[in-house]
């Protein structure tokens, strides 16, 4: 079995890194049983909600939370949890304008602990300077400050240790820090999303399959979950691991996380 953990709403029509192929025909191709639907944008939630409840046999929803209208936006990923369509939320503070030590989250970590989903970050710099809007014709100017840093993610999870946070790319650039992290805290974990994209800017660059064998090494197979985004489940099965850390990765930890059993 494979699962894919990172993929957005925007694939199912021409999924960027892979050829700009449809999302099902890459599940086709690679043999990926059940993909996440990830949204990122008020708009894309709802599209995420459309096809997640259309396609539930291949698909689970990794939903969007406004931090910036906080009270709707939880009662909204209530209903959503509870109606078994999302099982996940999607943070990506660079373009949402805000820090992930901000003491305004607090009531959407205190929420994720309550309802036992986990929270998927954006992590390691990115070098576009706009994303789009909800408002047609506009776009957001991102800040850098809000990148999320992993000195910033240590104090979350000081404060809430059972809050289960996804680190996505492994990190990115920041890839040793968030590496400690994910050994540190028993909740924290690491994706396999853009890792090439990633692996080409290190200097000197790496070999993605030397960098899942390091990860696996250190913070253990158990807390590496399976995404795409250019990182096909050949890269995991290519690597020098054993069969059980492989299905671990490939879809034992996400199954276990998002509770797809349940699906």
């Amino acid at each position: 079995m494979v699962i894919d953990t990172h993929a957005h709403v925007f694939f199912l029509d021409k999924f960027i890194d892979y050829g700009d192929k449809p999302l099902f025909q890459y599940m086709e191709e690679q043999e990926v049983d059940i993909c996440s639907c990830i949204a990122t944008t008020k708009t894309e939630n709802a599209a995420m909600l459309e096809n997640v409840r259309r396609y539930g046999d291949k698909l689970f929803g990794i939903g969007y939370v406004n931090v910036h209208d906080m009270e709707r936006s939880l009662e909204q990923l209530r209903e959503n949890v509870k109606k078994g369509i999302v099982r996940g939320i999607k943070m990506h503070p660079y373009v949402e304008d805000y820090i992930v030590d901000d003491p305004m989250l607090d009531p959407l970590y205190e929420t994720c602990l309550e309802l036992d989903i986990p929270l998927l970050f954006h992590n390691g710099i990115v070098t576009f300077s706009t994303w789009p809007s909800d408002e047609p014709g506009k776009v957001k100017t991102p800040k850098y400050e809000c990148i999320g840093y992993p000195h910033q993610f240590a104090r979350v999870l000081e404060h809430y240790p059972k809050l289960k946070i996804i680190f996505a790319h492994f990190g990115g650039n920041f890839y040793r820090e968030f590496l400690c992290l994910t050994e540190r805290f028993e909740h924290a974990y690491m994706d396999t999303a853009w890792l090439r994209h990633y692996a080409a800017r290190q200097f000197p660059p790496v070999d993605i399959h030397g960098w899942i064998e390091h990860a696996a090494s250190i913070a253990g197979a158990k807390k590496i979950v399976f995404a795409g985004e250019g990182t096909l489940p050949s890269d995991i099965l290519q690597c020098r691991l054993s069969d059980e850390e492989k299905e671990d990765i490939l879809w034992r930890n996400a199954s276990k996380l998002y509770k797809l059993a349940e699906q």
